[in-house]
């Protein structure tokens, strides 16, 4: 046999062990079948053998990991053993005779000597979750315990902790005999709250933003509660509270009477921002701002933001007072300052509004609101000035993940708005605007998002004639219909002008692909339509479709889309392409 035809038998014999290599073989007696299967899904990833000292290690091995996921099941006392059968190719076995399936015959809890009081009590009583004759399982015991100890804390033990438990097991009978042993610690009540030195806000403010009172029983709810009172506020980067190592005073009962120790990152005073967007159709636009925090020293902020585009320019001013006549409710200030030209019409306009949020619970915030608008504007219809005089009410319940860049969850906003107009047209007016978003992964990872949007709006009580050009519907352009010039989906008139609508639908769907790293794509479909009446006019559905791209960065992502119609009409540009912050929705 020359030196070549020996390599090629040597890598063939090697090639046969390989693929002749078998997994650990799992044998019992006494095991039933789901649980023998079980054992054999967690010795899949043991390895496989190719020598005989691979296969004894691989027992070995497969040994261990078998008892370590039966005592996890409750089996602390199986007979477990191992061997080798030489081969080729070498087999490891591994047999397995569980025992008992230990279950408790006696579950305590132990305090120490000193004395709790009657909620401790109760706390503990209704945290139980063992009981003679349940199943003997380590995250039962690890999860009571856990249990316990949140107990004790809820009842004002802010220091209580868990020792080292007791169990004494009884291998003939199968059974354990458990006793938890607990180190409550003193009974804390709440006592002042320390601020850092160098905080610019008043503390009679912070003050008022507290759950409890001095000398209350610790919460861990309330202290909880007081940190997310404080990372609300647009005052602070970061916000969190402990209770102090120190004892300020003992009550007649023995209750620790301790300080609450505030820490907290002030974000600068000013802020400077500025963004920008561009669109084929809308061309391009530069934003700027600045923010000025604490300028009453009671948690308010003051912004002024400047836009320069081709088709809209504005300054506004924003004053938020928070906490206003009660806690999470935002009184928000506003004065804007508009000019318009677009295909649609001419506008200038002065509006100055407030509103008034309330933050109901963690999902759902609702608004009052009262405005006036000093317009002056000219459509396809005629050139006016126009006084309008409007409330609003409005509702939002937002169970997404994440504000700028969801990848699960929903967002349902609501909003009314009845309004009086006065000047050279005289109307009033009913409008109702819907906006419904949902993200669902498609994949564990969350590689793969699928998003939607319905947008859905009505105005009742006038005609198109009638009604400001700025509460009519719009739809086409990239915060609306991407694929479409900017206002160019719905009614016009016999020149081709947009006239607006007075009812609306829009919907959109994404199919967003998040790659490791700050690049992703997305696949699109959006749909609009106008209606020159109060309905949806489906017939008249317009369709686009169109990829892009999302850069992630601090403030969100960059988003660049390019779009086209599905259904061009004259006139209509093949592509039109968005660059702008943000997700589309």
């Amino acid at each position: 046999m020359n030196k070549a035809l020996a390599i090629l038998l040597f890598l063939a014999l090697s090639a046969g062990l390989r693929a002749g290599a078998e997994p650990i073989q799992v044998s019992s007696e006494t095991a039933d079948a789901e649980l023998l299967r079980a054992i054999e899904r967690e010795l899949r990833d043991v390895g496989e053998a190719e020598t005989l000292f691979e296969a004894r290690r691989q027992a070995q091995r497969g040994a261990h990991t078998a008892e370590r996921f039966l005592n996890s099941q409750g089996y602390f006392a199986p007979d477990i053993s191992y061997s080798v059968e030489p081969g080729p190719p070498p087999i490891a076995y591994v047999k397995v005779e569980p025992g008992h399936h230990f279950t408790f015959a006696e579950v305590k809890v132990e305090t120490g000597d000193q004395p709790l009081s009657a909620d401790a009590y109760a706390a503990i009583v209704q945290a139980r979750t063992l009981e003679v004759g349940d199943k003997a399982l380590p995250k039962s015991i690890l999860a009571e315990e856990a249990g316990l100890v949140a107990a004790l804390t809820t009842a004002g033990y802010a220091m209580a902790s868990a020792q080292e438990r007791s169990i004494i097991g009884d291998r003939e009978e199968g059974t354990l005999e458990l006793t938890y042993r607990l180190n409550p610690g003193p009974r804390i009540r709440f006592g002042d709250i320390i601020y850092p030195e160098e905080s610019r806000t008043r503390r009679s403010y912070l003050d008022r933003l507290a759950p409890f009172s001095k000398g209350e029983i610790y919460s861990p709810q309330k202290l909880s509660t007081l940190v997310r009172r404080f990372n609300t506020l647009r005052q602070f980067s970061f916000a969190s509270a402990q209770i102090s190592e120190t004892v300020s005073e003992v009550t007649p009962e023995g209750d620790e009477i301790r300080d609450v120790i505030m820490i907290l990152q002030e974000r600068p005073r000013y802020t400077l921002s500025a963004g920008g967007s561009f669109s084929t159709s809308e061309g391009a636009g530069l934003t700027a701002g600045i923010i000025q925090r604490n300028a009453t020293r009671r948690g308010d902020t003051l912004e002024a933001a400047i836009t320069l585009a081709e088709l809209r320019s504005s300054f506004s001013i924003d004053w938020r007072l928070p906490n206003v006549t009660g806690l999470d409710r935002t009184l928000i200030l506003s004065a804007d300052l508009e000019q318009e030209d677009t295909d649609a019409f001419e506008r200038e306009a002065i509006t100055i509004s407030g509103v008034y949020e309330v933050r109901a619970s963690r999902n759902m915030t609702y608004a009052f609101g009262a405005a006036s608008e000093f317009t002056q504007e000219e459509d396809a219809f005629a050139e006016r000035n126009q006084q309008i005089l409007s409330s609003s009410l409005g509702v939002r319940f937002d169970y997404a993940d994440d504000p700028l860049d969801a990848t699960r969850g929903w967002r349902v906003d609501a909003r009314a708005e009845p309004g009086l107009v006065i000047g050279d047209r005289q109307t009033q007016f009913l409008s109702l605007n819907g906006q419904v978003s949902a993200y669902q992964p498609l994949n564990r990872s969350e590689q793969f998002i699928l998003a939607g949007r319905v947008r859905s709006g009505f105005v009742f009580g006038t005609t198109l004639t009638d009604l400001p050009v700025s509460r009519r519907f719009f739809a086409g352009g990239g915060g609306s219909a991407r694929g479409f010039e900017y206002q160019s989906v719905g009614p016009q008139d016999a020149q081709g002008t947009p006239t607006g609508g007075l009812g609306l639908l829009e919907v959109s769907t994404e199919l967003r692909w998040r790659r490791e790293g700050p690049l992703g794509f997305v696949g699109f479909l959006d749909g609009a339509s106008v209606s020159g009446n109060e309905g949806i006019a489906f017939d008249d559905m317009r369709y686009s479709a169109g990829l892009g791209l999302r850069y992630d960065t601090l403030v969100g992502p960059v988003r660049f889309d390019v779009a086209t119609p599905l259904d061009p009409r004259d006139g209509d540009d093949p592509v039109q392409v968005y660059v702008s912050i943000g997700q589309a929705f």
